[in-house]
C-alpha cells in the first residue's frame, strides 16, 4: 500500500468521509486547517448523502478550486472528469456513488480506498502541471 492509500486509510478511520479526505490532504499539504471547510463539504459525502456524484470526484474538484480556483475551472476540473469518466464511469457504468458502490455494501471498503487514492494521483498531476504539490 502507498503513502497516499495509508493516508486515505488514516483519514477515513479517523471519520472523514470520501470528499473530505480530498480537502484534508489538501489543506495538510498547504500546513492549514480549516475545521468549517473539512464540515461544509461533509455534504458531498456519499454521493450528496443520496447515491448521486461520487464524493471523491466532487471533493477532488474542491481540492482543486482550492489551489486554483480559475485553473481549475478552465482546465483542471474538466480533464479530471473526463479522466474519472473514462476511467470509472467505464468501469462500474457511471460516476454516481451508487453506480460505484452497486449493490454490495462491501464495495465501499473494496472500492472507495482506490477511488480515493487514484483520484489524489490524478489531482497531484494536474496541480504539478501549474507549479503545486500536494
Amino acid at each position: 500500500m502507498g503513502n497516499r492509500a495509508k493516508e486515505a486509510f488514516r483519514l477515513a478511520a479517523q471519520g472523514y468521509c470520501c470528499s473530505q479526505i480530498m480537502l484534508k490532504v489538501g489543506l495538510d499539504a498547504r500546513e492549514e486547517e480549516n475545521p468549517e471547510l473539512l464540515d461544509a463539504v461533509a455534504g458531498l459525502c456519499g454521493g450528496l448523502y443520496s447515491g448521486l456524484c461520487c464524493g471523491t470526484l466532487t471533493g477532488a474538484a474542491c481540492l482543486l478550486s482550492l489551489y486554483d480556483r480559475n485553473r481549475a475551472a478552465a482546465s483542471m476540473i474538466p480533464r479530471l472528469v473526463k479522466w474519472f469518466q473514462g476511467t470509472y464511469g467505464q468501469l462500474y457504468g457511471g460516476t454516481n456513488c451508487e453506480d460505484i458502490l452497486g449493490d454490495n455494501p462491501g464495495n465501499r471498503a473494496e472500492r472507495c480506498p482506490k477511488i480515493v487514492e487514484e483520484t489524489l494521483e490524478k489531482c497531484r498531476e494536474l496541480l504539478a502541471e501549474i507549479g503545486h504539490e500536494i
